[in-house]
């Protein structure tokens, strides 16, 4: 059975939720900070100086201040204090202040998580604006291949339009994805993601059906 667009994407924001919630358990609260700095190095040196103060930034102002900014802070509330690990010591032991100090570790890697999201959101941006003219181009292709076809009374195939779309899906996600893979990967790869998106992009136009008829 066909998989249909909107299963084909609630799948892959599935894919980034359960990203977004299992990141913190690879990484240790310690292991995130020098992932944030990882990434953070990662940044200037791929795209400059310049524009890497711009995304952290970016990604400093989306915690204050602003509705994340008041989630990052209660969360900080929820850690458990030393008096609160004791307290689990005594009830359950060695076991109590792992599960304690796992806790706090995981709340941490939890909202560093958030910034690293925010710094890649930033870096998406900025390789959108720059790529947006070849995508454009690759649909205004798309659109004319169409036309073309409609005016020669060419055929519009269905079998075509459902193989792009299986690729065209995935392809258009992976920037979202981008945002929650749990290691680093360059910001220079952009431009070869909008290459090899933009040829079944195009191909998925031309053979979109009508609407309403010709």
């Amino acid at each position: 059975m066909a998989v249909k667009s909107s299963q084909h994407i609630g799948f892959w924001l599935g894919v980034i939720a359960v990203g977004f919630l299992l990141g913190p358990v690879m990484r240790s609260g310690s292991s995130m900070e020098q992932f944030v700095k990882s990434e953070i190095q990662q940044t200037r040196e791929a795209l400059g100086e310049t524009v890497a103060v711009r995304v952290v930034g970016f990604a400093s102002g989306i915690f204050t201040g602003t509705p994340l900014g008041m989630i990052s802070q209660t969360a900080n509330g929820l850690k458990h204090s030393k008096e609160d690990r004791d307290l689990g010591g005594r009830v359950a032991g060695p076991v109590g202040i792992a599960m304690s100090s796992m806790y706090n570790s995981y709340l941490q890697g939890l909202m560093l998580q958030a910034y690293v999201m925010a710094m890649r959101f930033a870096i998406v941006m900025v390789w959108f604006v720059i790529l947006a003219p070849l995508l454009f181009a690759a649909v205004y292709d798309g659109f004319m291949q169409r036309k073309i076809k409609r005016a020669e009374f060419g055929a519009l195939r269905p079998a075509t339009f459902a193989l792009a779309s299986l690729l065209v899906i995935p392809l258009l996600v992976l920037p979202l994805v981008y945002l929650v893979v749990p290691f680093s990967i360059s910001p220079l790869l952009a431009p070869a993601w909008a290459l090899i998106v933009a040829i079944p992009l195009s191909v998925l136009i031309s053979n979109t059906q009508p609407l309403f008829g010709r």
